[in-house]
């Protein structure tokens, strides 16, 4: 059964990435909510996963990107234990995802 968007792609994705994002920032910026926003960003994957099955080359290059943080067990796992790492764990891993996710709007606007 296919479901009817009513987003187009690109900015749907864009707005994932931005929202990623913000709570990544909001995880640096509040040790107390780190878990809580990290948790929150991670629970925008499915969403994400979905939508880049609807454009195989942009699923293609957010996997050469991303892959690590975006599919399978091992990005469960990932998410939960960047939760736990250490502040300046965290905030190297932090600042390399947000990296990332610039790289990736680029790919999404690109669509």
């Amino acid at each position: 059964m296919a479901f009817h968007r009513h987003t187009e792609f690109v900015p749907f994705v864009l707005d994932l990435l931005d929202f990623i994002e913000e709570k990544i920032r909001e995880a640096i910026a509040d040790d107390a909510s780190r878990t809580g926003a990290v948790s929150e960003a991670a629970g925008a994957l499915p969403l994400l996963r979905d939508r880049l099955r609807e454009n195989e080359t942009a699923q293609a290059q957010f996997m050469l990107v991303f892959d690590e943080y975006l599919y399978g067990p091992p990005a469960t796992r990932w998410w939960t234990e960047f939760a736990r790492m250490d502040r300046p764990a965290f905030e190297k891993e932090a600042d390399t995802m947000v990296g990332l996710l610039a790289v990736l709007r680029q790919v999404a606007a690109v669509g």
